[in-house]
């Protein structure tokens, strides 16, 4: 046996490895997303008031209201998730929820990432 027809049979012993684990791979992570994201929403609205007066600290507008899209927008789409139903749909949201939030709670590390990118 050559090189060339070693690193061909590991390429191919490979390549059916990856494709053998690929789908278990992305439901692990579908399911460990979920899971985080249901948990989230899920005391966000356990936990309303809490939520909403830490909401109403940084500044948020209408803060029960957020609080309760937030939550809902998370535990419903964490749940979608882990069923995988309409996964890449629900995702939108999800990204939408994560954005406000980093830009929101951590205003200084985003405008840090501008003025002081060695911060």
């Amino acid at each position: 046996m050559n090189l060339k027809s070693g690193f061909t049979k590991l390429e191919s012993s490979l390549t059916a490895t990856g494709v053998f684990l690929f789908p278990l791979v992305l439901l692990v992570m579908r399911l460990f997303w979920g899971w985080q994201f249901f948990q989230t929403g899920k005391g966000k609205l356990i936990n309303l008031d809490r939520t909403a007066g830490f909401f109403a600290s940084i500044d948020i507008p209408w803060p029960k209201l957020n609080a309760m899209l937030a939550g809902v927008t998370e535990a419903g789409g964490g749940l979608l998730l882990m069923l995988g139903l309409a996964s890449r749909v629900v995702s939108v949201p999800l990204i939408l929820v994560m954005v406000v939030a980093y830009v929101t709670a951590d205003r200084e590390a985003l405008q840090a990432i501008v003025s002081d990118p060695d911060k």
